[in-house]
């Protein structure tokens, strides 16, 4: 019988200044038990998309090669989107137990609450009823979506606000975190595939998206965009951005 006790890191912020922003909630641990990898990455993701500051896990299969497979159920659950991803500033573990036998604590903190979370997704709904029209092509929702989020975000300077959230309440800024996040969740409500790249322009760190449209994959950096030249770039490729200082 093999004794567990371990802590796993499993993440750092996109921005380190993104620590700040770090808001526990749903504070109070719950507790769900699983047997399977599979189902405890699936359970991860579920108490993560709820945005829950801590929970317990009991796990009950095999431990063979458990701190492997635990650091990559962690990584995988905090991968499954995107939006995820990239709005969580830190999840780590501990585990205590023996074989078929184990607590595993998760703790996370993320950019925004679920309250703030389930308000994203209304005004989102909301925006996209009122620029989207049937018969739309995923280009021209593209354009209006796009257009629409320069329209209404500005860039924020003082470097404080870094989620989709921010975007979408007054004084609406927010930094390129927080414009890539808004247009992946509308992208994405309007059916349109799309990533958020972590990256450097010019050596600073950088986030934008790629979306695919007719086949192809593209790359749309709004928050560069929302300046004089609104399309600069907008649907460009690789290529495009290596010219322009931008590596990932």
């Amino acid at each position: 019988m093999t004794n567990f006790k371990v802590r796993i890191l499993a993440i750092a912020a996109l921005f380190s200044v993104a620590t700040l922003l770090s808001i526990p909630v749903n504070a109070q641990a719950t507790t769900a038990s699983v047997s399977t990898l599979r189902q405890l990455q699936t359970v991860i993701a579920s108490n993560l998309t709820a945005r829950d500051s801590e929970f317990v896990i009991n796990y009950t299969g095999d431990t063979s090669n458990f701190n492997a497979d635990l650091s990559n159920s962690l990584k995988a659950a905090e991968s499954s989107n995107d939006y995820l991803k990239f709005s969580m500033s830190s999840l780590s573990c501990t585990v205590n137990g023996t074989d078929g036998d184990l607590n595993i604590d998760v703790e996370a903190n993320y950019l925004t609450t679920a309250q703030q979370e389930a308000y994203v997704n209304t005004a989102v709904t909301r925006a996209l009823a009122s620029i989207i029209t049937p018969g739309m092509t995923d280009f021209q929702k593209e354009k209006a979506i796009h257009a629409w989020v320069l329209k209404t975000v500005s860039y924020d300077y003082t470097l404080i606000n870094h989620s989709a959230y921010a975007a979408l309440v007054a004084p609406n800024k927010t930094v390129c975190q927080g414009y890539a996040l808004l247009m992946y969740k509308m992208l994405t409500q309007a059916g349109i595939k799309t990533r958020i790249v972590s990256g450097t322009l010019h050596g600073e760190a950088h986030a934008w998206n790629k979306v695919r449209i007719g086949g192809n994959w593209y790359n749309v950096d709004a928050t560069n965009d929302d300046g004089i030249n609104r399309t600069r770039f907008y649907n460009v490729s690789d290529s495009v951005l290596k010219q322009h200082g931008f590596a990932w």
